[in-house]
């Protein structure tokens, strides 16, 4: 299947293209907005018990119920999230990590994914923490990840693509040289850094289309993602480990971004693995990797001590999914 897919990359971007084994609109819509359901559900729990707005449950699926509605799906109402004048990373507390260091970049490029995706204007705080991304960019031109909490923060890859995705997005217009010297240097580490793992090849697609690269650029690293892709048209995380929602969604959403049509086979193996794993209640279960170190509670999620990581999968499943309904056309009557 793999290589009857690359030979097909001149279809994707061509609209239209179809399949007799597409599956149905309304089966996709129902599915994102289903996978929706108790991510908005539980995000007031999480954030009275966790204190904080997790990337997890409140981050990622913030994005994915904003890409939702901008595909015309029904989301529900807003994830519930503390507001920032409550987060000890204040304004004030950003613009020293500028001057003296400290803090890290991860959960700023959640949160400002998300915002982006949500429409949401820059504000003394955004610009904060822009001036504070710039200022941790390492000489290679990549921004460091790491962590004791693999996936979600454990590599270099994620936090380099959605920062670059912020400075597009964010950065002031004032400062647009000074901005396109970074994500110059970005793509550049982009193209010539070894992806290994999904995560990895994943966010090196989306880093290349967010940086803009040339085509070439991004359909080698499409096709490496894709040659990842296993028989049963998911992607495992780990090479030893099962395929699961977390690793396929952010792979279709990860193609989506670089042009690929939702009818190219791949993309639709991918999602009819999503939609036929999907539990009845919306959710995925996608089992943990990350070492315990934090207080262990019930969020309302299901799946116990692999809910945190569940909801992860079930946003980036969710985007892959809404990513292949067509927007719906305003009503102009």
């Amino acid at each position: 299947m793999r290589n009857a897919t690359i030979a097909l990359v001149a279809l994707w971007l061509v609209p239209g293209v179809s399949t007799a084994q597409d599956i149905p609109v309304s089966t996709l819509r129902a599915a994102a907005q289903n996978g929706l359901t108790l991510l908005v559900q539980t995000s007031p729990t999480f954030v009275k018990k966790g204190g904080c707005n997790s990337c997890h449950n409140q981050m990622l699926p913030a994005a994915a119920q904003a890409f939702a509605r901008s595909r015309g799906i029904p989301a529900g109402d807003l994830l519930v999230q503390l507001p920032a004048e409550v987060s000890e990373a204040t304004t004030e507390r950003y613009v020293e990590y500028s001057v003296g260091g400290g803090g890290g970049v991860n959960a700023i490029g959640f949160e400002l994914f998300a915002a982006s995706l949500a429409g949401r204007a820059a504000d003394a705080r955004t610009i904060a923490e822009i001036h504070f991304l710039k200022g941790m960019q390492q000489p290679e031109g990549f921004w460091r990840g790491g962590g004791n909490r693999p996936p979600l923060t454990f590599d270099d890859f994620t936090p380099t693509a959605y920062i670059v995705r912020a400075l597009s997005a964010y950065a002031p217009a004032v400062d647009a040289a000074d901005t396109k010297a970074r994500i110059d240097r970005a793509r550049l580490w982009l193209q010539s850094a070894r992806a290994e793992r999904t995560q990895e090849r994943a966010f090196q697609v989306l880093g290349l289309v967010w940086s803009k690269a040339g085509r070439d650029s991004i359909e080698a690293a499409v096709r490496g993602l894709e040659g990842l892709q296993q028989s049963d048209g998911g992607w495992s995380q780990l090479p030893d480990t099962t395929t699961d929602a977390y690793a396929t969604g952010m792979a279709l959403y990860a193609m989506s971004e670089a042009g690929v049509s939702a009818s190219h086979p791949a993309y639709q193996a991918g999602l009819k693995f999503l939609v036929s794993t999907q539990a009845a209640d919306g959710t995925w279960h996608v089992k943990t990797r990350a070492l315990p170190f934090q207080p262990y509670f019930e969020s309302g999620y299901p799946y116990e001590h692999d809910q945190w990581i569940s909801a992860a999968g079930a946003a980036y499943a969710t985007m892959a999914i809404a990513a292949a309904v067509e927007p719906s056309r305003p009503d102009r009557r």
